[in-house]
């Protein structure tokens, strides 16, 4: 993974809710309601089609058969709708949870004429189509403080988890449009150490699509010291297996 992109996000509001619309077509900050994820879209049983039926061409590339994917960029009271066919015109036939891990892709891929590329994904003996914006392959994981913070002193505090959040968010500001969208997808949770943890999507880089960063806190006088931030690298088109960097 190249030196991870310290660019990322001034000017960008962490979205609270559903993240875009079912093209990716949606601006930095900006929430609106969203067809590729869903807080109350009911189970079916809707047979796919055959391929032949599909919407949309064949696209041959990532994600490839076998990938284990994870779900990213859906807010933590969200889900992602999976779909009988590519396309928000298919009926759901069930949903993934913000943090659902060991997605498979299956191989086929199918790009609408809108550019957005969805995927035939297995989970759980389950099957079905979802829009790639929502999944990758999660990379390295690394102790991100240091590099960020290099003196301890230095440490950023904030009143609550969601404006560090903001604050670790604006630390590792860039200048390159469009800017990258920021979802928080777990937490706040209390405890000994705070935490919460947020995916910054649509990087300026063609290996490393996107950054989850699982911060942890300590409170204190009514507000929160950031302890760790933990990172993870979001890969779009692989992961070496020997060093876990995306390809």
């Amino acid at each position: 993974m190249r030196r991870m992109i310290a660019i990322l996000l001034t000017g960008s509001v962490i979205a609270l809710a559903a993240c875009g619309d079912d093209d990716g077509s949606t601006g930095s900050g900006t929430t609106v309601p969203d067809p590729a994820t869903s807080t109350s879209g009911a189970t079916t049983t809707t047979v796919p089609p055959d391929d032949g039926e599909l919407p949309g061409e064949p696209f041959d590339l990532y994600p490839y058969a076998d990938a284990e994917l994870a779900v990213v960029g859906v807010a933590t009271d969200d889900t992602l709708n999976v779909r009988s066919v590519p396309g928000s015109e298919g009926e759901v036939l069930f949903e993934l949870e913000p943090l659902n891990t060991g997605v498979v892709a299956t191989g086929q891929n199918r790009q609408l004429d809108d550019g957005t590329i969805w995927a035939e994904v297995t989970t759980d003996d389950r099957t079905g189509w979802a829009n790639t914006s929502y999944l990758l392959q999660p990379g390295a994981v690394e102790d991100a403080t240091a590099e960020l913070f290099p003196d301890p002193a230095d440490l950023p505090t904030a009143a609550t988890m969601d404006d560090l959040a903001q604050t670790i968010a604006d630390s590792m500001a860039g200048t390159e449009e469009p800017r990258p969208r920021i979802t928080i997808v777990d937490g706040p949770i209390e405890g000994d150490l705070a935490e919460i943890t947020l995916d910054v999507l649509g990087l300026p880089d063609d290996s490393v699509h996107g950054l989850r960063l699982h911060l942890f806190a300590e409170p204190t006088g009514g507000g929160y010291t950031l302890r760790t931030i933990e990172r993870t690298a979001l890969c779009g088109r692989g992961v070496d297996e020997a060093s876990g960097f995306c390809v």
